[in-house]
C-alpha cells in the first residue's frame, strides 16, 4: 500500500511538472495557442505508449529478482516526463535540462539489476556516453546564444552575419551532441552492452522511448533551419543532410554487418538497433519533405516490434532457466509455437519482412530517398536490408531445431502476454491493412503523422 502511495504521488508530481513546463514561456510556446502542437502531441503519445508497455514488462523482472516496484518506477515516470517536455520544447536550453532529466534516471535504472555484473559494466558505459553528449551540446547551446543572443529554434535559422563562425561551431556541436545520444554511428558501441546489461524492460524503453526522442528533436531541429533567407546560414542546412547521409550508410553496415556475428541474443537486437538507426538517419536525409512522415512510422514500427521482441525475451528468462544465446532457442517451435510465431513475426519486422509493418516503414523511408534523388542512398538501404533478413535467419533456424530431453520452457506471464498481443496485433494489422485496404485505424495513425509533420511547417 506505501508502494502504492508513493507511485500515485510521483507520477502525480511528474505530470505537474510537464505541465508547467509546457506552459513556461521560456519553453517557446505560443501564450495565446495550444501549449502542445500536433507534433508535440505525436511524441508525448508515442513516449506514453513506450513507457506503458516498459512498464508492464517491469513486473516480471520485479517478481524475478523480489525488489520492491516503487523506486525503479519513479525513475522511469521522473524519466518520461523529461522525454515529453523534449519532445515538445522549442527552446535549447529547457531541452537541455529536459534531457538531463531523461537520461540521469535512465542510467540509475540500467544498473538496477544487481544480480548480475555486466548491469553495472553497461550503466556506466551508458554514463560516459551521456557525459560527452551532455558537454558537447551544452557548448553547442552556449556558442547558439553567443551568435544569436536567443534559445529558441525559431532563432537557428537568423543567425548574426558577423558571427557566422560561432553559429556553425554551435549547431555542430548541438548536432553532435543529439547524434551521441541517438546510437547514429560511430556514436553508437556503448548501445549494445547495454542491451545485453541492462533489465529487460529498461532496454525496451531505451530502445524505443529514448531513442525516438532524440530522433524527434532532430526532425524538428531540421525544419526549424528551413527557410531561411541569409545565405551563410542556408550552406549550413544544405550541408547537414550530406553529413546525415554518410553516418546513415555507416550505421547500416556497421550494425547490421556485427548483427550477422552475434550469438547472443540482446546484442544480436542491440546492433540492429543500431542498423535501424541508420535507417532513421536516412529518413532525415528528406527530413523535411517526405523523409519526415517515414521517419515518423518508422518510429512507430520499430517500437512495437523490439517491445515484442523483448516481452518474448522477458517470458523466455523465468527462474533459473535463461534466454541469452541463440542456441537457447531450440526447439522452441515445438515446445511453444504462439511465442515462436511471434517472435519470429517481431524479428522479420524488425529486417524489413514483407506482411510486417517494418516492411511499410523500410518501403516509405526508401520511397523518400529516390524521390529526393539520392539514388546511392536508396541502394545502401537495399543492401542492409538483405543484411538485416540474414541476420535474423539464425534465431529463426534455431527455432526449428529440435532438441534432446523433456525440459519444459516457462510460461509467459500475464504481463507478458498483455505486451505480447498488443504488438503482435499492431505489427500484422499495420502491416497487412495499408496494402489490402486502409482500415479506421491505419488512417488514423497516417492522419496523426500527417498533423505531426505539418505543424513543423
Amino acid at each position: 500500500a506505501l508502494a502504492g502511495i508513493r507511485f500515485g504521488a510521483v507520477a502525480m508530481i511528474s505530470l505537474a511538472a510537464v505541465l508547467i513546463a509546457l506552459q513556461n514561456p521560456a519553453s517557446g510556446v505560443e501564450p495565446n495557442g495550444s501549449p502542445l502542437d500536433g507534433f508535440s502531441v505525436f511524441g508525448i503519445g508515442y513516449v506514453v505508449v513506450a513507457g506503458f508497455l516498459a512498464s508492464s514488462l517491469a513486473l516480471t523482472h520485479f517478481g524475478m529478482a523480489r525488489s520492491r516496484p516503487a523506486e525503479p518506477l519513479a525513475l522511469l515516470l521522473f524519466s518520461l516526463s523529461g522525454m515529453a517536455v523534449a519532445v515538445s520544447a522549442r527552446d535549447l536550453l529547457v531541452l537541455m535540462v529536459a534531457l538531463e532529466l531523461a537520461w540521469i534516471p535512465l542510467i540509475i535504472l540500467i544498473a538496477s539489476d544487481t544480480r548480475r555484473l555486466s548491469s553495472s559494466e553497461s550503466s556506466l558505459k551508458a554514463f560516459f556516453a551521456h557525459a560527452f553528449a551532455s558537454l558537447v551540446f551544452a557548448h553547442g547551446v552556449a556558442f547558439v546564444f553567443g551568435a544569436s543572443g536567443h534559445f529558441g529554434l525559431d532563432y537557428l535559422a537568423s543567425a548574426a552575419a558577423g558571427r557566422i563562425v560561432l553559429f556553425e561551431a554551435g549547431v555542430a556541436l548541438v548536432l553532435v551532441g543529439l547524434i551521441a545520444r541517438a546510437v547514429i554511428a560511430p556514436f553508437h558501441p556503448w548501445s549494445p552492452d547495454v542491451h545485453e546489461g541492462a533489465p529487460g524492460f529498461v532496454t525496451t524503453f531505451i530502445a524505443t522511448a529514448a531513442q525516438a526522442t532524440t530522433f524527434l528533436i532532430l526532425l524538428r531541429m531540421l525544419h526549424a533551419m528551413v527557410g531561411t533567407t541569409e545565405d551563410p546560414v542556408a550552406r549550413i542546412a544544405e550541408r547537414i543532410p550530406t553529413l546525415l547521409g554518410v553516418l546513415g550508410c555507416l550505421g547500416l553496415v556497421g550494425g547490421h554487418a556485427m548483427a550477422l556475428v552475434q550469438i547472443g541474443l540482446r546484442r544480436l537486437v542491440g546492433w540492429l538497433g543500431v542498423g535501424q538507426a541508420g535507417f532513421f538517419t536516412l529518413a532525415l536525409v528528406d527530413g523535411t519533405g517526405e523523409g519526415g512522415r517515414a521517419l515518423l512510422l518508422a518510429l512507430f514500427a520499430t517500437g512495437v516490434s523490439t517491445a515484442g521482441v523483448f516481452a518474448t525475451l522477458s517470458s523466455l528468462s523465468h527462474h533459473e532457466r535463461a534466454c541469452e544465446n541463440v542456441g537457447d532457442l531450440s526447439g522452441m517451435m515445438q515446445r511453444s509455437p504462439v511465442r515462436a510465431a511471434l517472435f519470429s513475426l517481431f524479428l522479420l519486422s524488425i529486417a524489413g519482412f514483407p506482411g510486417t509493418v517494418g516492411f511499410i516503414a523500410r518501403a516509405e523511408i526508401l520511397a523518400a530517398l529516390a524521390h529526393d534523388g539520392q539514388h546511392v542512398l536508396l541502394l545502401f538501404g537495399l543492401g542492409a536490408t538483405a543484411l538485416a533478413l540474414i541476420a535474423v535467419g539464425r534465431p529463426l533456424l534455431a527455432m526449428l531445431r529440435s532438441v534432446e530431453g523433456n525440459r519444459e520452457m516457462s510460461r509467459a506471464l500475464t504481463n507478458e502476454q498483455l505486451v505480447l498481443v498488443l504488438c503482435g496485433l499492431a505489427v500484422v494489422y499495420f502491416g497487412v491493412a495499408p496494402i489490402v485496404s486502409e482500415g479506421n485505424a491505419v488512417g488514423l495513425l497516417s492522419r496523426w503523422i500527417d498533423e505531426a509533420v505539418a505543424s513543423l511547417r
